[in-house]
């Protein structure tokens, strides 16, 4: 098999990137890191790990970098936009999850950042990063609030 047979597609390594980024975000809301050691952290030591047997794809690093360090520059403005659209009831707690807020600080700081990349795109990306980790209604709550998100940062 040749290099370029093996080598993971530029799709492929931005997925790994955004799984990757809100994996990293996250660590940084729990263990309250910065945003450099974590990022040095996941590409130096994380980096081609073996998960059940099966070696994951490398990232782009440059995406990945980007949006880790991003949300750490944005994160108030972020989580604005971010509570601004998401639906609340009633009486519900503003107490967050905190993988779910990273999937969606990520997704609304790509929103906002990457104007180059079509805004569904992104979404997609996001709901399937979800989709990793939720098995619930998640993933549909995050279409929804980057939906909503996308609405106000994207206007024409």
């Amino acid at each position: 098999m040749t290099d370029a047979a093996r080598k993971p597609s530029a799709i492929a390594r931005k997925k790994a990137a955004r799984l990757m980024a809100v994996q990293a975000v996250y660590q940084m809301a729990v263990n309250h890191k910065e945003a450099p050691f974590v990022v040095d952290e996941y590409l130096f030591l994380r980096t081609n790990m073996d998960v059940d047997g099966e070696t994951m794809v490398e990232p782009d690093g440059a995406l990945f970098t980007s949006i880790v360090k991003g949300v750490e520059t944005r994160h108030a403005d972020l989580r604005d936009i971010v509570d601004a659209n998401r639906p609340r009831r009633e009486g519900q707690s503003d107490a967050e999850e905190p993988l779910l807020m990273s999937v969606l600080l990520c997704g609304a700081y790509e929103l906002l950042a990457h104007n180059d990349v079509d805004a569904p795109i992104l979404i997609s990306g996001y709901v399937d990063v979800a989709k990793a980790f939720f098995s619930g209604k998640e993933p549909s709550l995050i279409n929804a609030v980057l939906d909503s998100v996308c609405k106000v940062t994207r206007a024409a």
